[in-house]
């Protein structure tokens, strides 16, 4: 039996990145800086990824679902940037 799970956006704090008590001129403080900017960049990105999957637009594997256009955003559509 195949188990289909639904993507849950994770509402935590996206991690802090400081750099008030960092001195970037040293190598460790630009490591620690580089490390607080990829949790931060990863949060968001599992964050924007979640939200997409709940809004039906990927899958689980980050497929889109459909390349159709949403009907208003058709050429044909009043509210079209390309209609008269």
């Amino acid at each position: 039996m195949e188990c289909v799970m639904a993507a849950t956006i994770d509402e935590s704090a996206i991690p802090e990145a400081r750099v008030d008590d960092l001195n970037l001129d040293d190598e460790a403080d630009a490591a620690t800086w580089d490390a607080r900017m990829d949790a931060m960049a990863e949060r968001r990105i599992q964050q924007a990824r979640a939200r997409l999957e709940q809004m039906g637009v990927i899958d689980g594997d980050g497929h889109l679902v459909s390349r159709e256009l949403p009907p208003d955003m058709l050429p044909t559509s009043v509210t079209s940037v390309e209609s008269d």
